[in-house]
């Protein structure tokens, strides 16, 4: 009877013991790609000039689902700073109405915006442009700023996208 009761002990605590090392673990992440797409074509190439027309370089553009599905946040959220399409947003009468449009285009904007820590990430990536000064800033770190100002209704930074380097 005695072995019994401390082998029944013994399984309960390596059991209590399993779970534990479960439990102080952080769940893996779905994501498998931590590095921004890099897409194939992009402005300023001979291959971009030879496609000739807007909608061929945009459907060049568009990045494959299985890879947006696979990618962290951080990396999706350099993925879609770095889209030859983003700016269009200045295309339109307002900022806001140019995003809408650039975003029903490319599932990478679409995908961004699911993740539950997107905006905690656009922050992140934001912060860390405010540091910089004018001369380090890339048209990115101004695009995300934009982003950041379409989601929140505020800007990150003082000075706005538009005004002049």
């Amino acid at each position: 009877m005695r072995n019994k009761i401390s082998t029944v002990v013994f399984l309960a605590a390596s059991v209590l013991a399993l779970w534990a090392v479960a439990a102080s673990k952080p769940p893996a992440s779905p994501y498998t790609i931590d590095t921004p797409y890099e897409f194939p074509v992009v402005p300023g190439t001979q291959e971009w000039i030879d496609l000739g027309s807007t909608i061929a370089r945009r459907k060049a553009c568009e990045v494959p689902d299985e890879i947006i599905q696979n990618m962290t946040t951080d990396a999706l959220l350099l993925t879609v700073l770095n889209h030859p399409f983003l700016s269009d947003m200045y295309a339109f009468n307002s900022i806001e109405q140019g995003y809408v449009v650039v975003r029903r285009r490319f599932s990478d904007l679409q995908e961004f915006e699911r993740r539950p820590d997107y905006l905690e990430v656009l922050s992140q990536y934001c912060e860390a442009s405010a540091s910089l000064s004018d001369d380090e800033k890339t048209l990115k770190d101004y695009m995300a700023d934009k982003l950041y100002y379409i989601y929140t209704g505020r800007f990150y930074h003082q000075r706005p996208l538009d005004s002049p380097r």
